[in-house]
């Protein structure tokens, strides 16, 4: 393969030699010019025919990279926008009731202020089937003078005992700011907690969201 190539380069050279004139006129550099582009163009195309699809390869690799990238921070303005969501649906829906014959107790101001729309108080309740009773999914029962009106003797004892009976689906909360009392009440077994009236309000707000799936 050598002894090709010198022969080659051999007779080449005797070429350029013998016909020095026309090869270095302004025809000649001109005839040289088109034929090194020719070889470079048809070397190129070559370099492309060996693997034509390396560039695509290159452009799809990095789409692929980019779209992996991004894919989590997408899925997680997602998420984070139907948990949100959840969140609102949730408490726009919960009905939340206090029977409470101080009609100042500030937990249901705080409840409402913080979204939680349907949080009503009343004063008392003259039925069991009345609409506010119906209507409500926790119910926030005061031990202290309510259940008068339908004649309880242990008062919001046997007024949230009745209900838990009557209303087991639904979620029935006892609070008192009497420290004292019998605390193996019938009433304090059957419902779903206990709370003191003057503990810090979050933990009424804590329980609502407990109840309420969140």
């Amino acid at each position: 393969m050598a002894l090709e190539e010198s022969s080659i380069i051999y007779k080449s050279f005797t070429f350029v030699v013998e016909n020095a004139d026309v090869i270095f006129s302004g025809a000649g550099i001109a005839a040289i010019g088109g034929i090194y582009k020719w070889s470079q163009g048809n070397r190129d195309k070559g370099k492309d025919d060996i693997n034509p699809n390396t560039n695509n390869q290159n452009v799809t690799n990095n789409i692929k990279i980019d779209v992996k990238a991004e894919a989590p921070r997408e899925n997680e303005t997602l998420n984070n926008d139907l948990s949100e969501k959840r969140f609102s649906d949730i408490k726009n829906n919960t009905k939340i009731l206090f029977i409470d014959d101080d009609t100042r107790f500030k937990v249901v101001k705080i409840l409402t202020k913080s979204g939680w729309l349907n949080t009503k108080l009343v004063k008392d309740v003259d039925s069991l089937d009345c609409h506010d009773i119906l209507e409500a999914d926790i119910i926030f029962v005061d031990v202290q003078g309510v259940g008068i009106e339908l004649n309880f003797r242990e008062m919001g004892l046997g007024l949230a005992s009745a209900l838990k009976d009557k209303y087991p689906e639904k979620k029935i909360v006892i609070y008192s700011a009497e420290q004292k009392g019998d605390r193996f009440h019938e009433a304090l077994r059957k419902v779903d907690d206990f709370l003191a009236k003057d503990v810090d309000p979050y933990q009424f707000t804590s329980l609502v969201e407990k109840f309420a799936g969140l």
